[in-house]
């Protein structure tokens, strides 16, 4: 199972890049881009002049979101165009979702590297807490995996669903605490909402560990776990409950 994820990992990977003269660096460009954006724009605003390394605070929540929608929407759309694959070969049909996400992993990881990177550069000062990012990346693949196979278990049924997902996905960009911190939403209805949303929690301790170097508690990083376990179970729950009558819509 897992030479045949590889596998399939590497050859959607070759394919995706195959047209690319550039390769990884593009996926580097994107974030790196938006983030100088969103800089401009917000970095002279007064109440967000405090939060230090700004421009990394920014990198840090973005590649996290971006991680997230690329690979539930990239998921959802290499699902509806695997029809062959889904009748035509015994490959497990959660591999094609998979395989998805483990892409869009890869993509994360070189992006978390860069934004180590430039922390050294900018004098950020790193602690062991480092050590538990790779709980919180874990996590990320969780929660990206859960929601993608939520997602490809209704496409095939509902063509719709994409467009819906996209209008959602740009929702989510201001519920998500990219550009301001939680602590700026105060103790109201807002601060809800965002806490709602699993990956503020995720990009918050992924800040403490890559940028800040503060110590996280076990109880901050349970509670940042628990919103990706439970969207992985539910996905998974979803596509086995659905995964037998795909082949006869796809």
């Amino acid at each position: 199972m897992i030479y045949m994820l590889y596998q399939a990992t590497r050859a959607s990977y070759l394919a995706q890049e195959k047209n690319s003269s550039l390769g990884m660096i593009w996926h580097l460009l994107n974030p790196l881009l938006m983030t100088a954006v969103l800089f401009l724009v917000f970095g002279r605003v007064k109440f967000l002049q405090n939060i230090e390394h700004y421009q990394l605070f920014i990198l840090t929540g973005l590649i996290h979101y971006n991680f997230f929608i690329n690979s539930t929407a990239r998921s959802a759309n290499n699902f509806l165009n695997s029809r062959s694959l889904i009748l035509n070969t015994t490959v497990p049909l959660e591999l094609l979702v998979l395989r998805q996400t483990s892409i869009e992993g890869v993509t994360l990881f070189v992006e978390v590297l860069l934004v180590l990177v430039l922390g050294m550069f900018m004098g950020v000062d790193l602690g062991s807490s480092l050590l538990l990012y790779p709980v919180i990346f874990i996590s990320s693949l969780a929660l990206s995996l859960g929601a993608s196979l939520f997602l490809c278990s209704l496409v095939v049924f509902f063509s719709d669903l994409n467009y819906i997902w996209g209008v959602f996905c740009r929702l989510l960009f201001f519920l998500t605490p990219i550009f301001f911190s939680l602590d700026l939403a105060g103790e109201g209805l807002a601060r809800q909402l965002l806490e709602l949303n699993p990956l503020t929690r995720l990009i918050g301790i992924a800040r403490d560990v890559l940028l800040y170097g503060n110590p996280v508690s076990a109880a901050d990083m349970g509670l940042a776990l628990i919103g990706p376990m439970i969207v992985l179970v539910f996905g998974v729950f979803v596509f086995r409950a659905t995964r037998a009558k795909i082949p006869d819509y796809v």
